[in-house]
């Protein structure tokens, strides 16, 4: 009872499709919650009404009454009778019918403008100080849910599967120590299953390897895919200005495909796609 108090108490993260490829990312309450916040303000809304209701019947009661007539003790003088003016009929002109003028249809639902949303630069060697770059448009997402991909770091092979059919094995490079991911900075590829949480446009981003030639354009090469891997936000599988690294332990931490497999790989991901990585 106590682990469900606290889990519709809890804010969630929520994934939201503006189309065109663009996902925006919003904390929502649990459903519960929202249900129950729904209840409440129907409820008040609905004693406001009733007592608006109330009032407006009192008001209109007060306004019917006729006015009380006094008569005064001395003798009344009644009024004589005006002679009947009989009126000619008059020829009423019909009334004109109302043109009736059709709306437009509302199926076209707007879009919300507000221009693209940015883009998380990830840093292998520090995920969790992640920058903000220039927004880029996001690709359009495959919802082809029966693909999933293994990833074997021992033998630098990331498979994409159709349910348990192979569809193509790609050459890969992962960190450049083995064994799972224990901190920030020790260039180890996380070994476990995780989803894809988003799939980003990295033609534009750069990086510094920090091996003195300062920072590489076209470092992740065309696509980052981007995972939830136990909290290290900067680890994806993306493309590579150096392809001749696969095969080797070479990355800080991502999985490096050449810029031809990662578009091609691009094609039938989605997010919450299934990754698993796996250490042999």
């Amino acid at each position: 009872m106590r682990e469900f108090l606290k889990d519709i108490f809890k804010l969630r993260t929520v994934y939201i499709d503006r189309g065109a490829g663009r996902w925006a990312v919003k904390k929502r309450l649990h459903p519960f919650m929202r249900f129950l916040l729904s209840i409440i303000i129907l409820s008040i809304g609905g004693v406001i009404y009733l007592k608006a209701g109330a009032v407006h019947h009192d008001a209109e009661a007060i306004t019917r009454q006729e006015p009380e007539i006094f008569t005064p003790v001395a003798k009344i003088i009644e009024p004589e009778p005006l002679p009947e003016v009989k009126l000619s009929p008059v020829a009423t002109e019909s009334a004109p019918k109302p043109v009736i003028i059709p709306l437009k249809s509302k199926t076209a639902s707007k879009r919300e403008t507000g221009g693209p949303l940015p883009i998380i630069l990830p840093s292998e060697s520090d995920p969790n100080t992640d920058r903000i770059i220039a927004p880029s448009p996001l690709p359009k997402i495959n919802n082809n849910e029966k693909y999933r991909i293994v990833v074997n770091k021992s033998n630098f092979t990331l498979s994409l599967l159709k349910g348990d059919e192979l569809v193509k094995n790609y050459s890969i490079a992962v960190g450049k120590n083995t064994g799972d991911k224990e901190r920030v900075g020790d260039h180890r590829t996380p070994v476990g299953k995780f989803k894809i949480v988003s799939i980003e446009n990295a033609s534009s981003w750069s990086h510094d390897f920090r091996d003195g030639k300062g920072k590489i354009a076209g470092a992740y090469g065309p696509w980052f895919l981007r995972l939830d891997a136990k909290g290290w936000r900067g680890i994806g599988i993306h493309g590579t200005h150096d392809p001749d690294s696969r095969g080797t332990n070479a990355t800080e931490g991502c999985i490096r495909l050449s810029n031809e497999d990662i578009k091609e790989l691009k094609s039938y991901a989605y997010r919450n796609m299934p990754v698993e990585i796996r250490e042999n």
